[in-house]
């Protein structure tokens, strides 16, 4: 047994009894133990202050003489706002309990250190960025200046997220943490618009160093350092919220008085906390998906930040926690756990729940996948919350027999097509918004689930035997029958006609090109409309919602009959303030929805709808709020959209798929124009907007737009209110 191991057994035999673990300590440090060994001795111990400069320069990774180090300070302090970190600097020194001959060489080594860092990093220095917090418990180890420097460059490299701010990376994926583990919390600060950044940003800025007494910090980092996992930052944060779950819920409709409470909360922290607080972040962390710490590694903490908008993008437009599809063949045993780390090998149980239509799923499935057709959400109500009751049902009865089925991790994938996702997105939301613990959505869909085992057969040494290779592990593939399998043949075949039309074999190339192109038109028409009479059934949902169990057919519009006068329905009584009652719940039927001649203009993104960057728009002053939702067209297609309200307009921006960042403006109204607001009542989120005018009694109707809204309830609420405001103000000016 190595001296470095007979230290570790000295930790682990002897935990109790601090002195014989300090000199484990002393020892290894002395024979330069490894930073596993090192990491092993440590572990849930507080190091003592006497030792934890050295301990902490082992587990940073801290060197003095780096090409960067402030040896290499020029000492010229030139910054666009240094008054601004003189000041600081005095601020911050001031506030030390040290003789005042120690202060100034202090504040000296401060403005030095934080200048070089600055001009090497090519910065400017921010008075929020939290640095002066972060020096605090360094400087208490009253290390040189050189040291002081170098520990302070590492933990900002290794251990502060990038993006902290309101949209940032950090930020996105805070709160899809805070959804996977307290859907109902999130969704209460999201009602409140408390966005993370407004209470976490300075706990991820000073790993708390700016909101706990000191003692608790370095008891903290301790624990953190040791650990040496970057993300641990948002389960703490992630702990302390869930915690305080019902004080903080119990202000409802108090956004200071939430936001005081949430700030409150890390000062209460004392040193004999921190074990406990950890263990929880950690317990935390180990029921979560690791598909994040992945695929946002890079993107927080790594030193290449360029694919930053690219991630920023997919997690502001993301439902629910992603999941990789190797996790779920990991979990699965279909591919070979990770070898990376024990946290990651083992992997979470997922609940697997296959949302493609019945046919594409019996054409191919996972062993242990459950089937939920999402189109059964729009189509049949009934049969859609019975196969719910079903899902839950089966999830509880498998987690109790511990099969191969059980997990409490609800992971839901569609085909991977985004015309027929959108619907699974809607399943998914309907789960969220019935505060669901626990859910997911796999990236790419069953189609990357498809690409994944036939490129494990690849690596295996497996060779095509025909023009595909089968992808082990599906239950019931039907190559025939598959669509993925399909796809790829097809491209197959085109790829080789593609080569023997370019070593001069003849072929009719434009009536190539032309059944190519309708081949792909058609191939998605077929998956969006399986029949005509689930075709009808979708659009009666859509424009003439009924309740579940009325057999009465739905009116039809009155406006194909006489396009000129559009829909009309009679006034229920004197308008008051001349503002219509403009909200309703649908529970039988509602024949005011006309159908227009027009209305099939705008199912595409026309060419002369106005382009339009996405962040500049939402960034408008006179932009009250924006919600994501799906536009949904009377053909059942659903686009992915903000809904931005004004003081005075109503806006639709329908994403561009092949523009990741722009969209179109396909909706704009003024709010004056709308006379009703309808929504369902098995799906609050599926909202319809009527445009019209009053004419006597009468409301006409000349228009619509719908929506699929999650926060729907919130932003009714803000139309109206803005409709009331808007009418209170012209009767003050007449």
């Amino acid at each position: 047994m190595t001296g470095a191991n007979v230290h570790c057994a000295m930790a682990d035999d002897l935990d109790t009894d601090d002195g014989s673990w300090i000199l484990a300590l002393e020892g290894a440090l002395q024979e330069q133990c490894s930073l596993h060994d090192l990491r092993l001795i440590c572990r849930s111990k507080s190091i003592p202050d006497s030792m934890r400069g050295q301990v902490w320069y082992r587990l940073l990774g801290s060197s003095t003489g780096s090409p960067d180090g402030l040896e290499r300070f020029n000492e010229i302090f030139d910054l666009a706002n240094q008054s601004k970190l003189r000041e600081d600097c005095k601020l911050f020194v001031e506030k030390l309990d040290n003789e005042e001959e120690d202060k100034v060489s202090i504040l000296s080594d401060l403005e030095s250190l934080v200048t070089h860092y600055c001009k090497t990093r090519h910065i400017n220095y921010d008075p929020n960025n939290g640095w002066m917090h972060i020096l605090t418990p360094l400087v208490s180890l009253k290390l040189p200046k050189n040291e002081l420097y170098s520990y302070f460059n590492a933990i900002l490299d290794s251990y502060i997220p990038r993006q902290c701010h309101f949209n940032g990376v950090a930020m996105h994926l805070f709160r899809l943490l805070l959804l996977y583990h307290e859907p109902e919390l999130c969704s209460f600060l999201d009602s409140h618009k408390i966005a993370p950044n407004l209470y976490t940003q300075k706990w991820f800025l000073s790993l708390f160093a700016a909101s706990s007494n000191l003692q608790a910090v370095l008891a903290l980092w301790d624990y953190y350092f040791i650990r040496g996992d970057p993300f641990l930052i948002f389960f703490l944060s992630l702990v302390l919220v869930i915690n305080a779950k019902d004080e903080i819920m119990a202000h409802k409709g108090e956004k200071e008085r939430i936001l005081e409470t949430i700030a409150e909360l890390p000062q209460q922290m004392e040193a004999g906390d921190i074990h406990d607080f950890c263990s929880l972040a950690v317990l935390y962390s180990a029921q979560t998906p690791f598909s994040y710490k992945r695929d946002y590694h890079q993107a927080l903490f790594g030193e290449d930040a360029s694919d930053e908008r690219m991630d920023l993008l997919v997690l502001s437009q993301a439902l629910c926690l992603p999941v990789s599809v190797q996790e779920l063949l990991v979990s699965c045993h279909l591919l070979n756990p990770p070898t990376k780390s024990d946290a990651e090998s083992r992997a979470l149980r997922f609940f697997l729940v296959d949302c493609r239509p019945a046919e594409q799923y019996n054409a191919g499935h996972l062993p242990t996948a459950f089937h939920l057709d999402s189109n059964l959400m729009l189509t049949e109500p009934q049969a859609f919350s019975v196969a719910v009751q079903a899902l839950l049902s089966s999830q509880k009865q498998s987690i109790a027999a511990q099969s191969a089925a059980g997990g409490e991790h609800l992971v839901f994938f569609g085909s991977g097509r985004e015309a027929e996702d959108q619907y699974v997105h809607m399943v998914v939301a309907f789960f969220l918004q019935r505060h669901v613990q626990f859910v997911g959505l796999v990236q790419g869909g069953f189609s990357a689930v498809h690409q994944a085992l036939v490129a494990a057969q690849i690596e295996n040494g497996v060779v095509a035997t025909s023009v595909f290779i089968e992808p082990v592990g599906l239950v019931d593939h039907n190559p025939s029958l598959c669509l993925v399998c399909t796809v790829n043949k097809s491209e197959e075949s085109l790829t080789a006609a593609g080569k023997s039309n370019a070593q001069g074999t003849p072929q009719q190339h434009a009536t190539g090109s032309s059944s190519s192109s309708s081949n792909k038109t058609d191939f998605f028409g077929r998956m969006r409309s399986k029949s005509a009479v689930v075709k009808d059934k979708l659009l009666d949902y859509i424009v003439n919602p009924i309740s579940a169990g009325d057999n009465e057919p739905t009116p039809k519009s009155k406006s194909k009959e006489n396009p000129s006068t559009g829909g009309k329905s009679k006034g229920a009584g004197k308008l008051y303030r001349n503002i219509a009652p403009v909200f309703s719940i649908d529970d039988d039927q509602d024949g005011d929805d006309p159908t227009f001649e027009g209305s099939s203009e705008r199912e595409a993104d026309a060419p002369n709808q106005e382009l339009v960057a996405i962040s500049s728009w939402l960034k408008r002053p006179d932009v009250i709020n924006s919600f994501r939702c799906h536009e949904v067209k009377e053909s059942g297609h659903a686009f992915p959209s903000y809904l931005l309200i004004t003081p005075s307009h109503l806006y639709a921006l329908r994403e561009i798929e092949d523009r990741p960042g722009f969209a179109r403006i396909s909706v704009n109204r003024s709010l004056s124009s709308i006379m009703k607001i309808t929504s369902k009542k098995r799906h609050p989120e599926f909202i319809t907007f009527k445009y019209g005018n009053i004419k006597g009694e009468e409301t006409i109707i000349v228009d619509l737009d719908r929506f699929v809204v999650p926060q729907a309830g919130d932003a009714v609420k803000l139309v109206k209110l803005q409709l009331f405001n808007n009418s209170s103000a012209a009767n003050a000016n007449s």
